[in-house]
């Protein structure tokens, strides 16, 4: 190390960065592996889910109805426990002079703790949602309300008049949770809804017994459907499940263990964001193949080296050294490289994790390095990268013969140079894979951004908790506002795109029963059509003067293609069923807007219907803002919103930034793939570097005499460079189908996505081949320009 000491910086440096990559990816996948473990039961709890398919419309939701856990209980003896949650937020609640809009109140089951089990700080788990108003905070939500005094039999108002004395405070849900609370109260259903087997707006969850099998649980419930629900269907709908099943629609439930949803989970609309598990394998591939760049350095250097310590080993061997005493010295000597480049990784570790906490939306800490199971990861990757890269020395090294080697007769570099150009070429695969890969994710990200969404989404300020206005003020400040001149126009809706939809399941004109189409729904205003932009292709928009508009709908075209209404469809019926009583009721399309993205685009555009809000569902306020007027608009509308709500809190946000959240994911993972590009290329020309500088000292004696021959400084330039560039030409013909097949399969989880780029093979190839040749050029130079005299000179 001391003779070559620039080699064993460039070891050293380069194993060092690669067991950072690592052990960063290890801490994140770790984290993301630990989702829901933390409960004590977690092994025994799932989630209920359903798969419906209705025509062509196919749904795999994780909502369900009210009277199934109740139900679940009594039927099922494999299930101990059966809670239901229902999440409200942008609910205000007081306590004296302290008021603050909560987004997590829980409503739940009174066995809500008995199956997610937390630590109470006060209060006791088994009481504490016995009572019908009681109400339990966590430690933050405490802290908020009540600094450090003990809150329990104090009252919080929720509103204007709803009272609920506090029972308990628990510990807060650690991050690594799919859902978090603030405060959990009682569902407190009316008996109409326990027993409305339509409904689907709660989440319900399954203690079940210990030892039980879900899966066989899983084989009754078609039984345990067609007992409970298909009366139902029967006396309210007039649909034998049987018959229409037979038409090729499909309704079943089935169960998602607890620990496997954040990562596994395939239903939609999810309480909170969660990852997938192909991006786990994503990363912990990428964490290889970059610990693989780094001990292929290594290999690289000490077959190059391999000449050079050539004499070493035969001067040993005649001093009585065997075999095995001379693989343990190599070993050795790679083992020790890697503590030095372990040490050095765990200060890179710490400095890096700041910023890759926030490109990857996490909040890891540094002290989770000090755990036994760490040290246990870090001692298995250790001794991977000295067995692969320190085989070759100990093994090869070491079996030199003594005469061969005193006589001069030892080939240089055992392996060979075309062994070496392999790995240089395998070092460029691996980058030049995750830098198109991290181009095409990126452009896709941009695509799903930037394209044309069907709505204006810009200057959009949306104010939550539009229901705190009574109708007359609502109406009373759309006229002030409108009245504004940095404000272009005022729209109230129950819901805007990128937030969620309702769904509503009907008829078309002659359908039978079983043949019902499901739709999503959105409740807007007059305004709310011409506010996002939306484009009227036949028909008309909603008039407030029109006292029937309260029973139209205005169509998207995909609505339209589903109903099979493609010649005159302004006029025609939609059919809702008619629920408790006898008929179906008749719904007319007064319009028919083009489509556009209410949701993600990693599905198509479902069908949907617009139907006019006069008097419900504005929860709410859209203000169109001119641009040059942007925060002078939002100032307007928040002196407007506190006169008129007196002093309750103003809630808003953008559409544009809200909507592009439901892309964060990806964005994640760009931003992750783009710093480990960046690393991936640092390691590789680091290898480069060390590789040609010390070939080149090799073939310095060559380059004299091509300089006394008449070679010119140029010529021997791209002599030096010529073999470089043709091994970074062949690693990118090798990574292109490659990337371009693992590429293709990524996009295939878009509806709406970009055209492979096949631009960035060429720019991959330009940008490789340029930061090759920069890299070694300088070294390249000054062999070039050295004195011949000096390099022939007899030693």
């Amino acid at each position: 190390m001391r003779k070559y000491k620039g080699y064993s910086f460039i070891n050293i440096v380069g194993l060092a960065v690669g067991l950072a990559c690592v052990f960063l990816i290890y801490l994140f996948v770790q984290d993301e592996l630990s989702y829901d473990k933390f409960y004590p039961k977690s092994n025994d709890i799932y989630r209920v889910a359903s798969k419906i398919k209705m025509g062509e419309r196919k749904m795999d939701g994780n909502t369900i109805c009210a009277p199934f856990s109740p139900n679940a209980v009594a039927d099922f003896p494999e299930v101990r426990y059966a809670v239901r949650i229902n999440f409200w937020n942008n609910v205000l609640f007081r306590f004296e002079d302290k008021q603050f809009v909560e987004d997590k109140f829980l409503r739940t089951d009174s066995t809500f703790f008995d199956v997610f089990s937390r630590p109470f700080v006060y209060g006791d788990s088994k009481t504490a949602l016995k009572g019908k108003n009681n109400i339990v905070l966590t430690q933050s939500t405490s802290q908020k309300y009540f600094g450090d005094l003990n809150p329990v039999g104090k009252i919080l108002t929720r509103d204007k008049d709803n009272l609920y004395t506090i029972s308990g405070v628990v510990e807060d849900v650690p991050e690594n949770s799919h859902f978090h609370y603030d405060l959990v109260g009682l569902l407190n259903l009316s008996a109409e809804e326990e027993d409305n087997w339509f409904s689907d707006y709660m989440q319900a969850y399954l203690l079940l017994q210990p030892g039980s099998n879900y899966q066989d649980l899983e084989a009754k419930f078609r039984n345990f459907l067609v007992g409970h629900m298909g009366p139902k269907l029967i006396e309210v709908l007039g649909i034998d499940i049987n018959e229409w099943e037979k038409n090729g629609n499909e309704f079943k439930f089935y169960l998602e263990p607890l620990e496997s949803i954040y990562l596994k989970t395939t239903t939609e609309n999810q309480i909170e964001p969660v990852s997938d598990i192909k991006y786990i394998y994503i990363f912990s591939a990428i964490a290889f193949f970059i610990l693989l760049l780094a001990c292929v350095n290594f290999l690289n250097l000490t077959t190059a080296r391999s000449y050079t310590r050539a004499r070493e080993v035969g001067v040993r061997k005649v001093f009585g050294s065997s075999r095995s005493m001379l693989m343990i010295q190599f070993y050795a000597e790679t083992l020790l490289m890697a503590l030095l480049a372990a040490v050095i990784s765990f200060f890179l570790v710490e400095l890096m994790l700041p910023y890759f906490n926030e490109i990857a939306k996490k909040s890891l800490m540094s002290s989770l390095l000090w755990k036994g199971e760490y040290f246990l990861f870090m001692g298995g990757v250790i001794a991977f990268v000295v067995l692969f890269a320190g085989s070759y020395t100990a093994i090869s090294l070491s079996g030199f013969r003594v005469l061969s080697v005193l006589k001069g007769e030892v080939q240089k570099g055992r392996l060979g140079k075309r062994i070496r150009a392999g790995l240089v070429i395998f070092q460029f695969t691996v980058a030049i894979g995750i830098l198109i890969s991290a181009f095409v994710i990126k452009e896709q990200v941009d695509f799903m951004q930037e394209k044309k969404l069907g709505f204006d989404k810009d200057r959009v300020l949306v104010v939550d908790r539009a229901y705190a206005l009574e109708n007359e003020q609502k109406i009373s400040i759309k006229e002030k506002l409108k009245g504004y001149s940095g404000i272009e126009d005022v729209s109230f809706s129950g819901m805007v795109p990128g937030r969620g939809t309702n769904g509503w399941s009907m008829y078309k004109e002659g359908a039978s029963n079983e043949d019902m189409i499901n739709f999503r729904l959105m409740h807007v205003d007059e305004n709310f059509i011409d506010l996002l932009g939306l484009n009227i292709i036949d028909g008309r928009k909603f008039d407030v003067d029109r006292l029937s508009d309260t029973s139209v709908f205005v169509a998207n075209q995909a609505a339209i293609a589903a109903l099979g209404y493609k010649d005159n469809p302004v006029g025609r019926n939609i059919y809702k069923p008619g629920f408790n009583q006898k008929g179906r009721e008749a719904l007319e399309i007064i319009g028919v807007v083009e489509d556009f993205h209410f949701e993600s685009m990693r599905d198509k555009i479902l069908p949907m219907l617009l139907v006019s809000n006069q008097n419900d569902f504005k929860r709410y306020m859209l203000v169109k803002l001119k641009p040059e007027n942007v925060m002078d608009g939002v100032k307007v509308v928040k002196k407007y919103w506190t006169k008129m709500t007196t002093g309750q809190p103003f809630e808003y946000f953008f559409l544009d930034s809200d909507f592009n959240n439901l892309f964060k994911g990806e964005e994640r993972v760009a931003n992750i793939l783009s710093s480990f590009t960046i690393l991936a290329f640092f390691i590789a020309l680091l290898g480069l570097l060390g590789l040609v500088s010390f070939e080149m000292q090799l073939r310095i004696k060559e380059i004299g005499i091509r300089k006394v021959l008449g070679s010119s400084e140029f010529s021997l330039m791209v002599l030096l460079s010529r073999k470089l560039c043709l091994n970074v030409i062949v690693a990118n013909i090798v990574a292109w189908p490659l990337t371009y097949f693992i590429m293709q399969r990524w996009l295939s989880n878009f509806v709406y996505r970009i055209e492979f780029p096949w631009y960035y093979f060429i720019f991959a190839l330009l940008m490789s081949i340029i930061l090759a040749v920069v890299t070694v050029s300088g070294h390249s130079l000054k062999i070039a320009r050295a004195n011949p005299i000096e390099s022939l000179k007899y030693e």
